[in-house]
């Protein structure tokens, strides 16, 4: 359905609105001996978030991301006419890329809603491979993962063998402006909170993610305000006062950006509001995403699309028994 020109001219006031990210670089807050420190849990439950630096394995990264790179050129389709050609190492080729248009998103069938390979503008999210064994292997069954994933939400937890599958941020520049410095702006940013099912999520970095070049952007504290925006304590149940929830936090709350090293996981409150990063660097981020919830019963596929709740490429399924937001946001997990 196309905006009409109302429409356009209120989502351009809103992003007006949206506050520029400051970069950010966790501290180190952890303690000899402990999975999580009393520090970093504190620092969890009143931000949202929490980054364990250089946590994966660098030989399955760097093979996973042999791989990944290996899918993109081999799958996802370039514009013909456009003359452009992607390679992994000259690296001139990421900027501005060219990508055939994309089909649109499924309405039916095993891919209903979303594309098994998104590529728009500088974004590619490769989907296809969410199930695939160097993903799992590199991030949901990676043992320090699982260990520090169980003493946030418990032992009791949804078996994971998939992830969201690798998304890539290209770097982009105008002609009229090729520094990017111009484009400094909040309005560039698209806050938002995922649906479904959501706890516990987990972002990794596949390469180093440096200051204005796609970092992960989180708005801290948002967590606290958009569950309680919720009927229920995990589910997608938005009351009416979501909206309004969402508007207060893109107004009020500075976003930050966050960088970190190669292998570095941030794990955030399945609440919280995110965006992809400023990019105005030279290097793709590369990242990979995965869904932890706490094993109980969830509904079926079908059940999913009745709702309008189908999502594939996600390993966080409605639960058919959730709690009712209360006082306590905390009492559903370990910590």
């Amino acid at each position: 359905m196309e905006l009409d020109q109302n429409q356009i001219d209120q989502i351009k006031r809103q992003r007006r609105k949206q506050k520029l990210s400051a970069v950010f670089e966790m501290p180190d807050l952890s303690e000899p001996g402990e999975v999580l420190s009393i520090k970093e849990i504190e620092f969890f439950k009143e931000n949202g978030f929490l980054i364990k630096k250089n946590l994966l394995d660098q030989d399955k990264l760097n093979r996973a991301l042999e791989q990944v790179w290996i899918h993109l050129l081999d799958k996802v389709p370039i514009l013909e006419e456009s003359g452009w050609h992607l390679s992994r190492e000259n690296r001139d080729s990421w900027m501005n890329p060219q990508w055939a248009e994309m089909k649109p998103h499924p309405s039916s069938g095993p891919y209903q809603g979303r594309q098994p390979l998104e590529h728009y503008g500088r974004i590619v999210k490769m989907h296809d491979i969410f199930d695939i064994d160097y993903l799992a292997d590199l991030l949901p069954r990676e043992p320090d993962v699982q260990l520090i994933v169980r003493n946030f939400l418990g032992e009791n937890l949804r078996s994971n063998v998939s992830t969201r599958g690798a998304y890539a941020i290209f770097p982009t520049r105008n002609e009229k402006d090729p520094t990017g410095k111009k484009r400094l702006t909040g309005a560039s940013l698209g806050p938002h909170t995922d649906q479904v099912c959501q706890q516990l999520n987990v972002c990794a970095y596949l390469n180093d993610v440096k200051p204005r070049n796609g970092g992960f952007t989180l708005y801290p504290g948002s967590h606290k305000i958009m569950f309680r925006r919720h009927e229920f304590e995990a589910n997608w149940s938005p009351l009416e006062s979501y909206n309004t929830g969402i508007q207060a936090v893109i107004e009020d709350i500075e976003p930050l950006e966050l960088i970190a090293g190669k292998g570095s996981c941030i794990f955030w409150h399945g609440r919280m509001v995110h965006s992809a990063g400023i990019h105005i660097g030279d290097d793709i981020r590369w990242a990979v995403f995965a869904d932890f919830t706490q094993e109980r019963e969830i509904l079926s596929e079908e059940e999913h699309r009745k709702l309008g709740q189908y999502e594939w490429f996600k390993n966080a399924k409605l639960f058919r028994h959730d709690r009712r937001v209360s006082g306590d946001m905390w009492r559903s997990w370990k910590i």
